[in-house]
């Protein structure tokens, strides 16, 4: 009997951990699209005006916000995500604007804005 008890327990912490993970998953999934959209541009611009551009702080504020996220904390995703798309528009670490402006087209196809309270940028 007490075997069985434990099995129990066990299939249920293993379903909720897989579940958990599905959730959480699929909450960071457009984080992870972004992310793979500007190792695409990084490489493919890696310099503006032969001078190298800085993508690093683009890929570090995502990987910031995805922490957040996983957490439960969407104001640090939402204040991230402002950031974000700020440092876009400024065109932050020299990076070039072609890059910039279809990064910012992308995320605003990408970011679950009313999940997030996130406001639109204009």
């Amino acid at each position: 009997m007490k075997a069985l008890g434990t099995t129990i327990v066990a299939v249920s912490c293993a379903l909720a951990l897989f579940f958990g993970g599905i959730a959480v998953a699929q909450t960071t999934n457009w984080m992870d699209e972004l992310s793979g959209s500007v190792n695409f541009y990084k490489n493919r611009y890696p310099t503006t005006n032969n001078v190298p551009a800085d993508w690093h702080p683009y890929l570090s504020e995502l990987t910031f916000m995805k922490k957040a996220a996983i957490r439960g904390d969407q104001e640090t995703v939402r204040v991230g995500m402002a950031k974000w798309f700020k440092m876009l528009k400024d065109r932050d670490g020299g990076i070039n604007p072609k890059a910039a402006d279809e990064l910012f087209r992308i995320a605003v196809l990408a970011t679950p804005f009313e999940e997030y309270k996130i406001s639109v940028p204009k």
